[in-house]
């Protein structure tokens, strides 16, 4: 028998051994053991952990008798230096290694990267949180926010201060004064809550200090104790009231002086929403002042309101809208759905003013430009996004039709009335219709080949409108004859013969008048001709399918819309002019009323860039986004039906092991079908079959799936739907279940799991 003195200060092994206590009594114990142990013959070794120094003095004098190996003293730095096959920092301390527990992180122990030192501080930034080498600096912050008090222990370290500095200058952009200050603000809180809780204090600080001094209100504020260079180079994070302390008081305060100043007339009402928080108390005291003084309203108000969210807020809102008896704002956090109902109403809105030579407020138009901006995602998936023309035209081709699609430039919803009037001539086709939200920005060069093809325009294949239409549906396009294009300034007298299979009628004309037009009713008075052309085309072309025993779909659509402008932009341009668009802009002008994308400058309110042009396009209005989607058919197919239906029992989700969710949903069919696959698409997981189901019936569906990463709060869940009809037809159809997950009380990734590790 042999032993082993194991010297463990730092309490790091792992493997079996006799622990001693520190004290007499155990000490004597355990040395009768060892005798024992070394008394008997049996191969086995036993290990004698020792973790101070004054028990290794009670069992030195073991060392060099026979059977005692060498002592083993276990230091966490010669350990990792081992495993990491890599020179390590020097101020990596053994203990800061326990404290750490490197030891038990895997990904510490595997070799590093590299043999520099600064690949060590960055890999350990790494393991807090990947997110916090974001060069996103909101993502940065939110793995910021959710760093325990041990981050800013390592922080004090010189080596990783800078290499985090680094990243402060050179990831996110701030000035070298910026991280030091930051750096010096994280350094001087216990925890991240308090050092999160009091930058939002000093930033709503900062606000009301600079409104204060703007208007010069007479009002004594807390002192501060973050620079303003730090403040404005961060972004503003919200701060509810019960985390404000005085603060909303010292807000109502300078509400009450504004409101005096505009009792006096020294300012303007719309110069107060800079001062507005989502704070119950502060809108109660708004609300208050405005019963009194009803100067206080302005477009400017209500638009501000319409970007919080609180209950309290958009209760305001309403009984301020309904006082004003002006047409309502798109709410914020408005769904698709409620988006396109309010659209019809608004059309029908300010279609009459627009006629009358007036506009609508400003103030409208911006509520919707806010929600596109911010809710672009949700538009992306819906099934009203401009994507939906092409799949349509995919799957009338599929099922043999002929399909024409008439591309109407520059034809907006606003002005659908218009068409559906004089489609109504024509009886031996069915119609349906739809808005759908138009490519961004609304440009000819962006959204006709777009909305035909359903690709971006970096996508797509040829060099000319008809390459890249025969490109796109060449699987339907099998011989030469199968696609014509027509553009009916040139020639609308074009036939179909037995091999057309795709038709696409330009139809530009409307476009070309509209930036001459010295009204909206000349605009209007524009479409009646050109649609009555395209009606006899559509009753010439119904006739040529019939001739050849052929079924027809007619898709009417626009690449985009039109906007009535109010006044000629004469800022400083933020790069080439295009319609109503600024185009190339190198970097983001930061300008209130455009907004970047895709290096084009677009403008939210109703500007015009060109002093000549009333009607023009380019902007973000509901009449330029919107744009119809009109079907007719000479037979209403089974594609355009959708016999199976699905729907949700509850929206809520329950979630089982093995971090596996599930939510009840209920499957009903007015027909026999079979073969029903329901399956969940990224970012979930879970397929569910059913093996049929009878016409009339309906059947309960436990759905289960995973969510990766997890999910919180109302979320559209995907879900494609394919099933086979009795008569042979096979259906898939796209469904988006709006569903709700309960909050996440710790979000779990791979960063985080093995951070906690650490600690």
């Amino acid at each position: 028998m042999s032993i082993r003195l194991i010297i463990d200060y730092f309490n790091i092994d792992k493997q079996d051994a006799l622990i001693v206590s520190n004290n007499k009594k155990a000490v004597n114990i355990n040395r009768k053991k060892i005798d024992t142990h070394l008394e008997q013959k049996i191969d086995t070794l036993l290990r004698v952990r020792l973790n101070t120094p004054a028990l290794f003095r009670h069992f030195s004098d073991y060392e060099g008798l026979n059977r005692v190996l060498l002592t083993q003293k276990l230091l966490p730095r010669e350990i990792l230096k081992n495993l990491s096959k890599k020179k390590l920092p020097d101020w990596l301390s053994n203990e800061l290694i326990v404290r750490l527990k490197i030891l038990d992180n895997k990904q510490f122990l595997e070799p590093l990267e590299a043999s520099a030192t600064i690949q060590f501080e960055k890999y350990l930034l790494k393991n807090c949180n990947n997110d916090l080498l974001s060069n996103d600096i909101e993502v940065f912050f939110s793995a910021l926010s959710k760093q325990t008090p041990t981050f800013l222990h390592i922080l004090t370290i010189d080596a990783v201060q800078d290499c985090f500095k680094t990243h402060l200058i050179l990831g996110l952009s701030l000035n070298n004064e910026v991280a030091d200050l930051l750096i010096k603000a994280l350094l001087t809180e216990n925890s991240m809550d308090s050092f999160l809780s009091n930058l939002t204090y000093q930033q709503h600080l900062l606000s009301l200090r600079c409104f204060i001094d703007d208007y010069q209100l007479n009002l004594t504020l807390p002192a501060k104790n973050l620079s303003d260079l730090l403040l404005n180079a961060l972004p503003t994070f919200p701060f509810v009231e019960k985390e404000a302390s005085s603060l909303p008081d010292k807000f109502i305060e300078a509400l009450q002086l504004f409101e005096r100043k505009i009792l006096n007339e020294e300012v303007q009402s719309k110069n107060l929403c800079p001062i507005l928080v989502d704070w119950p108390s502060l809108l109660t005291e708004l609300s208050e002042l405005i019963e009194e003084n009803k100067a206080l309203m302005s477009d400017e108000l209500l638009l501000k309101l319409s970007q919080f969210n609180s209950q309290e807020s958009q209760s305001l809102l309403k009984n301020l809208q309904n006082r004003c008896q002006k047409y309502p704002l798109l709410e914020a956090n408005a769904s698709v759905d409620e988006t396109l109902h309010w659209s019809e109403d608004y059309f029908d809105y300010c279609r009459t003013l627009f006629l009358n030579k007036e506009l609508p407020d400003e103030v409208i138009n911006l509520s919707f430009s806010e929600w596109l901006i911010h809710q672009s995602v949700r538009v992306a998936r819906s099934p009203n996004n401009w994507r939906y023309c092409a799949t349509q035209i995919e799957a009338y081709l599929k099922e043999a039709y002929i399909v024409v699609v008439i591309m109407i430039d520059a034809l907006s919803a606003l002005n659908k009335d218009i068409i559906l009037a004089e489609l109504a001539e024509l009886n031996h086709l069915n119609l349906q219709q739809d808005d759908l939200f138009a490519p961004l920005p609304t440009l000819t060069e962006v959204g006709k080949m777009a909305v035909l093809t359903g690709l971006e325009t970096d996508k797509q294949q040829g060099k000319t409108q008809t390459e890249i239409l025969q490109n796109c549906y060449q699987r339907y396009l099998v011989r030469d004859n199968s696609l014509k294009v027509v553009k009916s300034w040139k020639d609308s007298s074009e036939r179909l013969d037995e091999n057309t299979q795709l038709v696409v009628l330009f139809e530009n004309r409307l476009d070309e008048r509209l930036h001459d037009c010295v009204s909206f009713s000349k605009h209007r008075d524009d479409i009646k001709p050109i649609i009555k052309q395209i009606n006899r085309s559509i009753e010439k072309w119904r006739k040529d399918a019939a001739q050849f025993n052929k079924d027809i779909a007619f898709f009417i659509t626009a690449d985009h819309g039109m906007t009535v402008t109010s006044e000629y932009y004469q800022g400083k341009a933020l790069g080439e002019i295009k319609e109503r668009v600024f185009k190339k802009v190198a970097s983001n002008p930061n300008h209130p009323d455009f907004e970047v994308m895709k290096g084009y400058a677009i403008p939210k309110k109703r500007l015009r860039l060109s002093k000549e042009a009333l009607l023009t396009h380019g902007g973000l209005t509901p009449e330029e986004v919107m744009i119809p989607f009109i079907r007719l058919t000479s037979n209403t197919p089974q594609l355009i039906k959708t016999p199976l239906s699905i729907i949700l029992t509850s929206i809520n989700c329950i979630k089982l092991p093995d971090e596996i969710w599930q939510v009840e949903c209920c499957l009903s069919s007015n027909i026999d079908v079979k073969n029903i696959q329901l399956t969940l698409t990224s970012p979930f997981k879970g397929k569910e079959t059913i093996d049929s189901l009878r016409a009339g019936k309906s059947q309960r569906v436990q759905l289960k799936f995973s969510a990766h990463p997890q999910q919180e709060g109302a979320v559209e869940l995907p879900l494609h739907l394919s099933y086979d009809r009795n008569d042979g037809g096979h259906e898939e159809n796209e469904k988006l279940l709006n569903i709700e997950f309960p909050p996440i009380l710790l979000e779990k990734n791979t960063d985080t799991e093995n951070f906690e590790g650490m600690f």
